[in-house]
């Protein structure tokens, strides 16, 4: 069983968001975005211990791309405050995941919308150069240039990058084929907004061969999108995809990322005293939690669901993994075990940037 530690946390409470000082914007994104580059390599590892499935694996490598790049584009965005631009400051939610609240993604999403328009507004860097050299052999300082050229550069990064957005279906991806069954995974993503913690889903399954009207990946496709709606439990989702026609669900795993604790979040004693053995170096943890459960047998099927092609299958229990990165200082400390004592699979990351596990 996993106690809530926090009081206010206990008590559903605590504060929702942190405004992060100006100075410190840039660097909490850029460091941000270098551990979910090694968050990647974990993923990597946890592979090849089976603990997560090849599929889910690269979709959630997909994600960590989507999200590091999201993050190095908000940190162009929230550059521009230390001019005076940006009037929005970068908020983070320090109590529940240290990452940015999803507000600050849809800001960017509703940016990314007029990026296109603005960017013709902006002068090509060319002639900003020109006017910014100009300016100085004025004896002025090109301010508004290097505003503009702020302006351009973020801009141009956005309407480039795909920003992570609240819920993404990918399409289904064909692995094998057994006889006229053929197998398909099928990942989704998404951002759990009361938590503000990042979600990778993978579905492994078979679907049947043979001449169909209904039913099929195009009807699976259908009720994956009304996983939007609400956070359903593995178990759930299988049944709810047991309503597709030709379908028969094998595994379902969740990968969710974060928390990400760290010099600006609420942390408990727990955490400070792990942190405290960083010494000079500046303490972090990233924790990535897999969620895998596995269907076991084949349900009674109804006169329905044969007419429907339906095969609705049991699932077994839910099976969950954690790993956490932190800086090998920490990592030596903690051993095979998270900061609460539980056994975790523990990765330490070196001054020179190696892995150990």
């Amino acid at each position: 069983m996993t106690i809530n530690r926090h009081p206010l946390q206990a008590q559903g409470a605590g504060q929702a968001e942190r405004q992060l000082p100006d100075e410190a914007v840039v660097g909490y994104c850029d460091r941000l975005g270098e551990r979910l580059t090694w968050l990647g390599k974990v993923i990597s590892e946890e592979q090849k211990e089976g603990r997560i499935s090849q599929a889910a694996s690269q979709a959630t490598h997909a994600f960590l791309h989507e999200l590091r790049g999201t993050v190095m584009v908000m940190a162009l965005k929230h550059a521009r405050q230390l001019l005076d631009v940006e009037p929005v400051p970068l908020t983070i939610d320090p109590t529940e995941s240290g990452m940015p609240t999803f507000k600050d993604f849809w800001q960017l999403q509703d940016d990314c919308e007029h990026a296109q328009e603005q960017l013709e507004q902006i002068p090509e860097r060319e002639m900003l150069s020109g006017q910014a050299i100009e300016a100085i052999f004025h004896g002025e300082r090109p301010v508004k240039q290097q505003i503009l050229w702020l302006q351009r550069a973020y801009m141009v990064r956005l309407a480039a990058t795909p920003i992570v957005a609240d819920f993404r279906v990918f399409e289904p991806v064909q692995i094998s084929t057994v006889g006229n069954d053929h197998v398909f995974a099928i990942s989704w993503t998404g951002v759990v907004r009361s938590v503000n913690l990042f979600e990778c889903a993978t579905m492994h399954f078979v679907e049947r061969g043979g001449w169909h009207v209904s039913g099929g990946v195009e009807q699976l496709r259908g009720l994956v999108q009304e996983f939007e709606h609400g956070r359903h439990g593995l178990q759930e989702m299988i049944g709810l995809c047991n309503d597709a026609g030709w379908i028969v669900p094998q595994t379902i795993e969740r990968v969710t990322i974060g928390p990400y604790y760290h010099r600006w979040t609420e942390n408990d004693d727990f955490i400070q005293q792990a942190f405290a053995v960083a010494e000079d170096a500046e303490p972090w943890m990233l924790r990535c939690t897999t969620e895998r459960v596995t269907t076991t047998k084949a349900l009674q099927r109804s006169t329905m669901d044969k007419l429907l092609g339906r095969e609705p299958m049991a699932s077994g229990p839910s099976i969950k993994s954690t790993a956490l990165l932190v800086p090998l200082r920490i990592k030596q400390q903690l051993g095979d075990r998270d900061e609460d004592g539980n056994v975790c699979a523990v990765y330490g990351l070196s001054k020179d940037g190696d892995l150990v596990c």
